[in-house]
């Protein structure tokens, strides 16, 4: 048990951009528990971690079940023995017969699992996170959004409307735990080069044309978004709450 420095929860760590967060945020010396609805492929990604000397547990943990993140939560206080940021990069994009659905054609099992998992997932993190924060007087929330929260695109609605409300659960929770010292952010990417992007129909087309639209000139990497993480999770970003950062290579300028 490591009673002294600071403590991160990350969702959907086991691959992508949740473990190249939790990586970096254990490079500023902070203990990381990787969580994933895919328990053996967290703490295989923790055992990675441990390898290097990282300080580091992996757990199985479903954001939508409340049961779940409670076994969770109450495990990670044990084995670190306390809790001071959560970042929530859990997510799912689903579609059907691998094409975006439209409004008109949208299943309503596909949207109900998308807010499920997108939206009310985040909610329930932070309530089950936020009484091990108020104890220690300092706490992190970060959440990955997207920029489709903030602009047209065709398709997805299910997608984009959880992005978006993650915008508002996040102002409204700045609002009621800054008092304690809890600052909550939300950061929106673009689209990042992740296996999960990799393995979708059209994928290099999708790359090429986002190439184009980038004024930097290539396509977002986890480690882009996992530097973003750190700083709002930093005692740097003390003063930062309730903002978005918009993390697009200049794709979205709002």
């Amino acid at each position: 048990m490591n009673s002294t420095k600071r403590v991160a929860l990350v969702t959907g760590a086991a691959r992508g951009l949740g473990f190249a967060t939790a990586e970096r945020l254990a490079q500023d010396g902070i203990g990381v528990a990787l969580a994933d609805i895919n328990g053996e492929g967290a703490e295989d990604s923790a055992a990675r971690l441990r390898n290097r000397g990282i300080d580091a547990h992996g757990y199985r943990l479903d954001v939508t079940d409340p049961a779940s993140i409670g076994t969770a939560v109450a495990a990670v206080e044990r084995d670190f023995g306390r809790l001071d940021i959560l970042v929530n990069c859990a997510g799912i994009l689903p579609r059907v017969n691998g094409r975006n659905p439209t409004v008109a054609d949208m299943p309503l099992d596909l949207w109900n699992a998308t807010i499920a998992v997108n939206l009310t997932g985040p909610m329930l993190m932070a309530q089950a996170c936020v009484p091990a924060m108020r104890r220690g007087r300092f706490g992190r929330i970060i959440t990955i959004s997207s920029r489709s929260g903030r602009m047209r695109t065709f398709g997805n609605a299910h997608y984009s409307a959880s992005k978006a409300g993650l915008f508002g659960l996040s102002r409204i929770l700045a609002g009621e735990v800054g008092p304690d010292g809890i600052t909550v952010n939300c950061i929106a990417p673009s689209r990042i080069d992740t296996e999960l992007n990799r393995a979708m129909p059209g994928n290099e087309a999708t790359l090429q044309a986002a190439l184009k639209e980038t004024p930097i000139g290539r396509i977002g990497q986890p480690e882009d978004i996992a530097a973003a993480v750190a700083y709002l999770a930093s005692d740097a970003a003390g003063f930062v709450t309730g903002a978005i950062l918009d993390v697009t290579g200049g794709s979205y300028m709002p």
